[in-house]
């Protein structure tokens, strides 16, 4: 009995594979298939225009409902759209979900190149494909400003094993630049 449901199952799974692809038919629509879906873009603004907000009360308001479960008005989804913001004085990109500080990944610039060195996502935003949207704001801007990327980064390194459109900007990490940003962090830890 088992066995025989097992291969229902199995066959049932094979027939649907072979109809689609990786984004699915699309029902009723004939001929060729329709391109996937462009990714949402994420935006460089000014730090000055970024909207921090305070931190959260522990109190419950008047009318006795904690905000945390109250359902959120249609049309709020333009709130929760990443917006990355380049905070060059404290060497970093932010990435941004409203008002939420997501994550972010963290450089050091060495004469016209910008050593990215950590990257860092809040564990309550995973799983949202931010830090890709980070790593590639960062990126575009550090190709616009005419630097050169090496990428310390363990996920800055992998993200650009995947994306070779920067290829033509990326240095080699080299001994020599570790050391040098290492001595750049201890300075850091020591002021």
């Amino acid at each position: 009995m088992i066995r025989r449901i097992h291969d229902h199952i199995a066959e049932a799974r094979r027939d649907r594979e072979d109809a689609s692809d990786r984004f699915g038919a699309v029902v009723g629509h004939g001929g060729d298939r329709l391109p996937a879906p462009a990714p949402p873009d994420a935006t460089i603004r000014p730090r000055s225009t970024c909207r921090r907000t305070a931190t959260a009360s522990t109190t419950t308001p008047s009318d006795g409902k904690d905000p945390a479960m109250t359902e959120q008005p249609a049309g709020t989804q333009a709130e929760d759209t990443p917006t990355v913001v380049h905070v060059p004085d404290r060497n970093r990109y932010e990435i941004h979900v409203g008002d939420t500080s997501a994550g972010l990944t963290a450089y050091r610039d060495r004469d016209d190149r910008r050593v990215f060195y950590h990257t860092k996502i809040d564990d309550a935003f995973g799983g949202r494909g931010l830090a890709a949207r980070l790593v590639h704001a960062a990126l575009d801007d550090v190709r616009a400003s005419g630097k050169r990327i090496v990428p310390v980064c363990p996920y800055v390194k992998k993200y650009l094993e995947k994306h070779d459109g920067y290829a033509d900007i990326t240095d080699p990490v080299t001994p020599e630049v570790l050391q040098w940003l290492d001595a750049r962090l201890a300075e850091g830890r020591s002021a």
